[in-house]
């Protein structure tokens, strides 16, 4: 029912009131005044006091709208949430027979109501059987305005007399999940206005239902965060191998998993001992049969190959159960689970997942697989996004462990062969002194790769929500915003530039490098580099570069090396200067040299200039420099540089015209074990 004044059993107050008193006095005056010539007049007024009131009255509802808006968003529950937005529709809209109904699963259920004479608790199908308006709302995603319900085919009768009827969806995520919904006995109860009420309404029930589940989120989130941080302390505490697995997956069973089996593997991705295995959760039976029927090395080699990239979540690999190629290769291997199909949401109980333990480099030291999730839900990018990183620090754990299980044996074999002549002693001291060195490069590559991945994904979120308030912010106030709001909306759009570039750097640096080999001719590529490298006009260029034959490389990759060599020689000179480019062909290769004739570089700053992090510069990350080398080495080439203080620098680059690297045209590039000289250095 549009209000309780409607149907004659409210009295009137507020807005409405106004409105009453407004038309009566005019009424009065009217039926007073016999002169027609006041009549026209009179009439006008009228019209403009009622649609003056009106405006006053939906001002009104819009400013107690947003309020319950504040109320909504700090509700702590669902069914807070519920009993607000009814109390909103009731009392501040004025709708009398109203009900609230979300979806839940294949059905759509009231979770409240108010006007009517008992607690409704009806369940509804949502597949177009039953249910009428609220379900094609739900199913449709658009409100419903019926002014007759007896003229309306998708009515369904529920309580007896309803003769008009608005329902509006309630949305999160592109996705209806609930519908709100009022009755009334008269005809043609309601009307537009109701209904864009209504849906803002709707709209601050979803926000409140969304902030909710992300407040939810982030505590669930938090709360596996400190498990895990708990957890990776009580790994590093042990040295034996078989404990730290053990921590592992006691960590993964508490974080939702009823099946864990995590094992340790060696370089052809076998197990070598019986020990380097560990299950939690499982039988004595399903133990023994997952050990009888463990498949080989080169299996799993294969699992984690380009067949298997379609089932990727991240890390993690996902299988279903209900593809027929899954089930054709692991019917025979996989432990049965003894769960019923009943007991999940979506999840099949024979569905596989499983991920490998992998290091910063790219080696993989053990396999991580789990089963049987509590909550009964396959696994999604974000609710994976924990145990991704614990995963990492497990692998980093085994590694370390797998070093020291080789300096116990080490030293126990140094002490065997203690009346070995002196040159032997001199070998095994050396093995120990190597073993030690990795497992210092282990620890400070996933220190490096971690900040590095960390910080590029969780800056990117908000700069994303910034680039798109700022779009928002221009489209909305281009033709009013002033000469400043101009200048800082830019100055907000440039920032977010650098900000991207900066954490594309990070991505860039810490993750195995990608290329896309294609064939090119060295000048068109440098003349691209120059324009986008924006050279001033107080800096001459002088390209000297002869014809070189077509060379084999990823041509943007290239390129970018090109702009950041060109870029450095340009900041080298704020004065202005010259660079020249020249070129040559040489035995196979093809070397490019960038010499400028800007304020050089000390011989102190020379020794660093390739480390990670290192800067001269009041910007940047330090990050161009040894991305470059890194691409050039990729390509089986080269990058060194020459200066002299106060006379210029000279960068040189060489690369194979016909460079051998394995993989075909699509290769992938390891982390570099030089991201750790950084730390050396510090």
């Amino acid at each position: 029912m549009k209000g309780k004044e409607a149907a004659g059993e409210r009295e009137d107050h507020g807005p409405e009131r106004v409105l009453g008193e407004s038309i009566s006095k005019l009424n009065l005056i009217l039926s007073t005044m016999k002169d027609s010539r006041y009549s026209d007049g009179l009439m006008e007024a009228w019209g403009i006091a009622r649609d003056s009131t009106e405006s006053k009255i939906m001002e009104e509802r819009l400013s107690t709208l947003n309020l319950y808006g504040l109320k909504l968003n700090s509700a702590d529950t669902l069914q807070e949430i519920y009993e607000l937005t009814l109390d909103a529709m009731e009392q501040t809209l004025g709708f009398e027979q109203a009900s609230f109904l979300v979806v839940d699963g294949s059905k759509f259920r009231i979770v409240g109501n108010r006007g009517y004479m008992s607690h409704l608790s009806v369940a509804l199908p949502l597949d177009g059987s039953k249910g009428g308006i609220t379900v094609k709302v739900a199913r449709t995603h658009k409100p419903v305005l019926v002014l007759d319900t007896s003229r309306d085919d998708d009515y369904v009768e529920g309580i007896p007399g309803i003769r008009s009827e608005l329902a509006v969806p309630v949305e999160t995520k592109d996705k209806t999940v609930g519908v709100l919904n009022v009755e009334s006995k008269k005809l043609a109860a309601f009307d537009e206005k109701d209904m864009t009420l209504l849906q803002i309404l709707a709209w601050h029930a979803a926000t409140a239902t969304r902030n909710l589940e992300m407040r939810r989120e982030l505590e669930k989130r938090s709360s596996q965060l400190s498990l895990l941080l708990k957890s990776s302390t009580r790994m590093i505490s042990s040295t034996d191998i078989s404990q730290r697995l053990k921590t592992v997956a006691e960590a993964i069973r508490a974080l939702g998993w009823r099946r864990v089996v995590i094992s340790v593997r060696d370089e052809e991705m076998e197990i070598a001992y019986p020990e380097d295995i560990v299950t939690a959760g499982l039988t004595d039976e399903e133990i023994e049969f997952l050990w009888n029927k463990k498949p080989p090395g080169q299996v799993w080699r294969e699992r984690f190959g380009p067949e298997y990239d379609r089932f990727k979540i991240g890390e993690f690999y996902h299988l279903p159960w209900s593809d027929p190629w899954v089930r054709k290769r692991f019917s025979d291997t996989t432990v049965p689970s003894k769960l019923e199909a009943e007991a999940m949401v979506d999840w099949d109980p024979q569905d596989l997942l499983y991920a490998p333990l992998r290091l910063a480099d790219g080696r993989i030291v053990g396999v991580l697989s789990i089963d049987d999730p509590l909550d009964g839900r396959r696994p999604t990018k974000e609710s994976m996004a924990p145990l991704e990183l614990f995963i990492h620090q497990a692998a980093v754990a085994v590694e370390n462990a797998l070093l020291i299980r080789d300096l116990n044996e080490a030293r126990k074999q140094l002490k065997a062969d203690a009346e070995l002549s002196e040159s032997k002693v001199e070998e095994r001291t050396r093995e120990l002194r190597k073993s030690q060195k990795q497992l210092l490069r282990a620890q400070r590559l996933v220190a490096m790769g971690e900040l590095a991945r960390m910080v590029g994904h969780d800056l990117r979120n908000p700069l994303t929500g910034i680039a798109g308030a700022t779009y928002y912010l221009k489209s909305k106030l281009d033709s009013k915003k002033d000469g400043k709001a101009k200048e800082m909306l830019r100055l907000i759009e440039q920032d977010i530039g650098y900000s991207n570039k900066i954490i594309n750097d990070l991505l860039e640096y810490s993750g195995e490098m990608r290329l896309e080999l294609g064939r090119f001719t060295l000048k068109p590529i440098l003349e691209e580099a120059m324009v986008l490298a924006k050279v001033p006009k107080n800096v001459k260029v002088v390209c000297l570069t002869k014809k070189c034959p077509k060379m084999k490389a990823d041509v943007e990759k290239m390129k970018r090396v090109f702009v950041n060599v060109i870029r450095n020689a340009v900041d080298a000179m704020p004065s202005g200067g010259k660079l020249t480019i020249r070129s040559r062909k040489s035995e196979g290769f093809v070397e490019v040299s960038f010499a400028d004739t800007g304020v050089g570089i000390s011989k102190d700053v020379l020794e660093r200039i390739w480390a990670p992090l290192f800067t001269t510069k009041a910007k940047g990350m330090g990050l161009g420099l040894s991305i470059c080398k890194r691409v050039v080495k990729a390509h089986g080439g080269t990058i060194s540089v020459e200066s002299e203080v106060g006379k210029g620098t000279t960068f040189t680059v060489t690369v194979a015209i016909e460079p051998k690297i394995e993989g075909g045209e699509k290769v992938w590039v390891t982390m570099p074990e030089s991201s750790s000289l950084m730390m050396k250095r510090a």
